[in-house]
């Protein structure tokens, strides 16, 4: 380390493939990072040694003394509560249903340990070092598989009253429609994630519509949010509908967010985040199309900045306390 006496942080970001950690400081430079495959396939105390590992090798890579380690932040995709360490339920990883995994991980690791949601560290180290950096209010809305999210109200992660809010994903955008994972019916996550964008294409072309992503279906190959703003670029008419329709469901979020929270920007990150303007274009657009500028300014959307290292740094950034 170039300030032997700085202090430093280590966050891990838990996720059903593949865990990532690093070792931060409270400015949130990364000084080293790793990444392994989840060996979720093997329990609870696999995972728990797998990260006790990396996180010894993190420290060991620097030349840390404990003195200089303030504690270890760990992400996880699922409930979680904070206050006591506890993870609550987690649909990826089987065996983790109200664990103590701080105090497993602190037993191991000797460290101070703070758990905390995977989209919650995200959107705080989006918030203060990221795409929100400088503002005290921000909303993230991650768009994969499904949509996490995470609130950031007067500088700190807005939890609600028993640690479970910012499901943003959750909220019922189209009344009475598809059925959710979580067993409601016409969430936002089954419109408006990346996921969701391709099944709208595989659905269309399964029953009888024509694409230049037909022959891919039929043949049984996958189809990601990638391919379909590929097909919607290139003119493909069932690819720029089926973006056009995720883009109008993000722009109903963004539209109540701005109405309910009125935060300084909204955040858009996650794998879908990567068609850059060719998605923050048509979320505006659509916005400006349905809100009344009476009632409020149009929400400020931006891309996420920090990619696949936002869970980890946040992570840290929570065990600084920040």
């Amino acid at each position: 380390m170039n300030n032997p006496s700085e202090k430093v942080a280590i966050g891990i970001d838990i996720g059903g493939t593949a865990i990532k950690g690093g070792a931060v400081t409270s400015s949130g430079d990364v000084l080293t990072q790793r990444e392994s495959p989840t060996a979720n396939g093997s329990g609870l105390d696999s995972v728990i040694a797998q990260i006790a590992t990396m996180v010894s090798s993190m420290i060991e890579s620097l030349g840390l003394e404990s003195g200089h380690v303030v504690g270890l932040g760990v992400g996880v995709p699922g409930l979680v509560d904070y206050r006591d360490g506890r993870v609550i339920d987690c649909a990826n990883l089987p065996g983790w249903e109200n664990v103590q995994v701080a105090k497993l991980l602190g037993d191991r690791t000797g460290l101070r340990v703070s758990i905390e949601n995977d989209a919650n560290n995200a959107a705080l180290a989006e918030a203060k070092i990221g795409a929100g950096r400088g503002s005290e209010s921000m909303v993230l809305l991650t768009l994969g598989t499904g949509v996490g999210s995470g609130i950031v109200l007067g500088g700190s992660l807005w939890h609600g009253s028993d640690a479970t809010a910012g499901e943003l994903g959750h909220t019922i955008v189209q009344p009475g429609g598809r059925r959710c994972t979580c067993g409601q019916q016409g969430c936002l996550e089954v419109y408006a994630s990346a996921s969701a964008t391709a099944r709208r294409v595989v659905e269309a072309i399964q029953t009888g519509a024509k694409s230049v992503l037909s022959e891919r279906v039929h043949r049984g190959e996958p189809l990601n949010s990638a391919d379909v703003v590929e097909a919607a670029k290139a003119g493909d008419a069932e690819g720029r509908q089926a973006w056009d329709e995720s883009c109008r469901y993000l722009s109903i979020a963004a539209i109540n967010l701005q109405h309910t929270l009125n935060p300084a920007c909204i955040v858009l990150g996650g794998g879908m985040s990567a068609a850059g303007e060719f998605l923050l274009a048509n979320v505006n657009r659509q916005c400006e199309d349905m809100m009344s500028s009476r009632l409020a300014s149009l929400p400020d959307i931006r891309l996420a900045q920090l990619g696949n290292d936002a869970g980890f740094i946040g992570a840290a950034l929570n065990a600084f306390g920040i």
